[in-house]
């Protein structure tokens, strides 16, 4: 029996039901998508850790997502990326490190695909512009023509 729980989840720019159900044959707490809602499943009843249940599927979500973003957008460039992880900066929707590695926070899955697509973009000019100066806003214009739109999304500013 699925209950209706007083959270909304956002996903991919929408907010969306989350459902609890208990299944004692399971021994921890899982988050599934069915496309129009998320269902927490519990081991037990009572108080659950919805919060880290959540963090792991979007983990997860943004792992496969920009992995799938990353091979669109590569080809454009000359450069290519090492490594790519998801992880939980302070305040920072991404980074590119002089070593090629990307890293990108895992609550970029709770915003439009179009702004996901930007942070991909930004970092991805940042293999051949390691700094915000005027060649990397041309490259990121370039690539990503409506980003000056998106930033607004995320709440980050173009800095030179």
């Amino acid at each position: 029996m699925k209950q209706q729980s007083k959270i909304n989840v956002y996903y991919l720019g929408k907010t969306y039901p989350l459902y609890t159900k208990v299944d004692v044959s399971i021994k921890k707490v899982i988050i599934e998508w069915d496309g129009k809602a998320f269902i927490c499943t519990s081991p037990q009843e009572g108080e659950i850790d919805i919060a880290n249940a959540i963090k792991l599927f979007y983990t997860k979500a943004s792992k496969k997502l920009i992995e799938e973003r990353l091979k669109l957008y590569q080809p454009q460039f000359k450069v290519k990326y090492k490594s790519f992880s998801i992880e939980s900066h302070q305040n920072k929707w991404g980074s590119c490190s002089s070593k090629r590695h990307l890293t990108f926070h895992w609550k970029l899955i709770m915003f439009p695909l179009n702004a996901i697509d930007y942070v991909v973009v930004h970092e991805l000019c940042h293999l051949i512009h390691m700094n915000h100066d005027r060649s990397f806003w041309r490259l990121v214009g370039k690539v990503y023509p409506k980003y000056k739109e998106v930033m607004d999304i995320l709440g980050t500013e173009k800095t030179r």
